[in-house]
């Protein structure tokens, strides 16, 4: 059993066996999280670029926080899809002189600076972290969007549009068009037992309101109060039977 932070979406492609994923995956939710999300493409205004392709044309040396790759995380994974439907990838950057940064995971905690000071860009997700509000009041950046083109592919394939909205931070001054990346998924393998299942829904519903204070604090993962109502609706993977199980017992579904 495991608990994501990655986009809720990615649970889907997994299940059908889609890109990046080689076969399906036999996979079941326990319960979803409020987690409201996206992925940000970031760029400082001084290094002139205005978007995806003027960035692939210039081919600029770009120095670019973002998770690191070898971690398989979703945003550095997300981040290099994008930029290869233009044409380029972080290789291509650092063949352009740029530089991919390794300064994320001591980053996070909104403990000092937000990013290394020699960064150009930011691909991240995370928006309702400190470290998205530090950089963002610190530093003057221009939000790349992906372009409708390119996420009508995207979507074709499963991925979900997601908008950064206007006035979320500093020098957003337009709604921006991105990839979504909220969910906070705990699922299981299929063939967890169906009692296991309808014990942690269980340990889950009598513990939502110490989860919840424990998360209560500015930059948490967690975007909204528990409701068991809501933990079982809209799921991107079938519920597994046990956790089913609890939910209708107790009048959630």
């Amino acid at each position: 059993m495991c608990s994501s932070d990655l986009p809720d979406w990615i649970a889907r492609l997994a299940v059908d066996g889609a890109d990046p994923f080689d076969a399906p995956l036999p996979l079941r939710a326990i319960a979803n999280f409020p987690h409201n999300d996206r992925m940000v493409f970031a760029v400082r205004k001084e290094t002139g670029i205005t978007s995806f392709r003027d960035l692939a044309a210039k081919k600029f040396p770009l120095r670019v926080s973002t998770p690191l790759r070898e971690t398989n995380h979703s945003g550095a994974w997300c981040a290099e899809k994008v930029m290869n439907a233009y044409g380029f990838g972080f290789d291509d950057i650092e063949r352009w002189g740029g530089e991919v940064l390794r300064d994320r995971p001591r980053m996070l905690s909104g403990a000092g600076a937000p990013v290394s000071e020699e960064f150009d860009a930011v691909f991240d997700e995370a928006i309702m972290t400190l470290r998205w509000k530090k950089l963002t009041e610190q530093n003057d950046l221009r939000f790349l969007p992906v372009d409708d083109d390119v996420m009508a592919r995207f979507t074709q394939r499963g991925w979900k549009r997601g908008t950064l909205a206007k006035g979320l931070f500093r020098g957003l001054d337009e709604d921006v068009p991105t990839l979504d990346f909220s969910g906070w998924l705990m699922y299981c393998a299929a063939a967890l037992p169906d009692d296991f299942a309808y014990w942690v829904v269980m340990a889950i519903d009598e513990q939502k309101e110490a989860i919840q204070r424990s998360m209560d604090r500015p930059g948490s993962g967690l975007t909204g109060k528990i409701e068991m109502r809501n933990l079982c609706r809209d799921l991107p993977v079938p519920l597994h039977p046990g956790a089913e199980r609890y939910y209708r017992e107790k009048g959630y579904l």
